[in-house]
């Protein structure tokens, strides 16, 4: 993730606002066309007690199929689709990036193969590659001025090596061998996870699709900005949580162990960095947009300042799929995705004729409704009550608010966020790393004993090779 988000914001300086807009247009597209492939069933794979050679065949079987129905249809309604947007390059963009949507039936269900069989080195290896790739050939396309389709072809170079990678590294060619025979396990179990996820991508990514109809291609790329930038620690410092937490809580429900307090420990480790990151990240939007993005990006800071604010209550969302899948709720991950996502995308199709400013002030009041509902979904099934749920929170707030005195401190004497210069924004960010490590100590937060165990464990690696 740290790979895409540097590579993005590379390409993004490189085209500017409007081509980066109609590439959003274009990806969200097949964002929400590769929650259809969760039909074939990935987390059928996981979460099957026994997996049997015939049950592995039939889903990359099916996900060979709607592969190549998908992508038929989003090829032949390329141009249909431009139009709508008056916008031809969206149209080329998905011809384009449609060559690499074939190739999905040759990487995820071995992903998903591989997080049930914890090897997550290999994971890894091919998710750094795939990220690497993507991120050389979309640089220098855009440098040599491919524009928007540089982004659509390192789609397609990333799917190749991918691919490459992924027979390399799986040795079992005849799961490739093709059958149905398991169809009805396999889609019976997908069509509930497909629609879960389709909804999920409905929810992040139509809204990027009203906007670029309500106002046009810049108005999607700077919001592409300001999201991205606000979801930075969900995404990167965070990212290993949604592959781990799946396998980790399917194995704790087979074996009986306390998954409710499984659960609520994960919350509380997720929100003690999550919270004083966005914090941070509000606080010093204005030079971090100037160095990140720079000077024509200047509109994204106070959106992002915005929507760091929704962001603090998503801090549930990552282990909502997990844990759901892992006690066998499945049925109900369609109902309550979708939910979040009708609210989210009826909020901003509402506000979207009032601009960004409206639409971001909307989603602070989604956002935190759609997380209770999500923490209320998952007490159904795990049986405990709000006070442990605040409980587990308590710290974190605390430890929030200490990392967060520094940076505070110093808008306040810029006369606020927009007066911080680029060395005050790195003062900033020496004083909330200062303050979070003594905020962790005095609030006998169980993260540093995480931390203190995970030095540990490095030091040992270390003092081995060293002998």
């Amino acid at each position: 993730m740290l790979i895409n988000l540097a590579v993005a914001i590379i390409v993004a300086r490189l085209i500017g606002p409007a081509a980066f807009g109609v590439s959003v247009l274009g990806s969200s597209t097949f964002a929400i066309a590769e929650a259809l492939r969760e039909l074939s069933g990935g987390a059928y794979l996981i979460q099957q007690n026994e997996l049997t050679r015939r049950q592995i065949r039939t889903s990359i079987t099916a996900s060979v199929l709607v592969s190549i129905v998908i992508s038929l249809v989003l090829y032949l309604s390329a141009s249909r689709i431009g139009v709508f947007f008056s916008l031809p390059e969206v149209g080329h963009y998905i011809r384009v990036a449609a060559l690499g949507y074939l190739l999905g039936p040759f990487i995820f269900p071995i992903f998903a193969l591989m997080s049930r069989d914890m090897a997550f080195g290999s994971l890894a290896i091919i998710n750094t590659s795939m990220a690497s790739v993507s991120g050389l050939a979309s640089i220098w396309l855009a440098h040599l001025g491919f524009g928007y389709v540089a982004l659509a072809w390192a789609t397609v170079a990333a799917a190749v090596a991918g691919t490459i990678l992924c027979f390399l590294l799986y040795a079992d060619r005849s799961i490739y061998l093709p059958s149905l025979s398991e169809w009805r396990g396999v889609l019976g179990f997908g069509a509930f996870d497909s629609a879960a996820a389709l909804v999920a991508a409905i929810g992040e990514y139509v809204p990027y699709l009203v906007i670029g109809r309500a106002l046009d291609a810049t108005s999607v790329g700077i919001a592409q900005r300001a999201v991205l930038l606000s979801v930075f620690p969900e995404r990167v410092i965070l990212a290993g949580v949604g592959a781990i937490a799946l396998p980790v809580f399917s194995r704790s429900v087979r074996e009986n162990s306390d998954t409710r307090a499984l659960y609520l420990n994960a919350l509380e480790l997720i929100s003690g960095v999550h919270w004083p990151c966005l914090l941070l990240l509000g606080a010093l939007s204005t030079p971090l947009v100037r160095i990140v993005l720079g000077p024509q990006w200047l509109e994204v800071a106070p959106l992002v300042r915005i929507l760091c604010l929704a962001a603090v209550f998503s801090f549930p969302w990552a282990l909502q799929y997990p844990v759901l899948v892992a006690v066998g709720a499945i049925r109900s991950l369609p109902l309550l995705v979708g939910g979040q996502a009708i609210m989210n995308t009826a909020v901003i199709a509402l506000a979207a004729n009032h601009g960004l400013s409206v639409i971001a002030w909307c989603l602070v009041g989604v956002v935190p409704l759609n997380a209770l509902i999500a923490v209320a979904v998952v007490r159904r099934y795990l049986n405990f009550c709000w006070g442990d749920f605040f409980a587990a929170l308590r710290k974190s707030a605390l430890l929030s608010l200490i990392s967060a005195l520094g940076p505070f401190f110093l808008i306040h004497m810029k006369g606020g966020p927009d007066g911080l210069s680029i060395e005050a924004g790195l003062l900033g960010a020496l004083l909330s790393l200062a303050g979070w490590s003594i905020g962790l100590v005095v609030t006998r937060h169980p993260l540093r004993r995480e931390l203190v165990r995970g030095a540990k464990v490095v030091k040992r690696k270390i003092d081995g090779r060293m002998l």
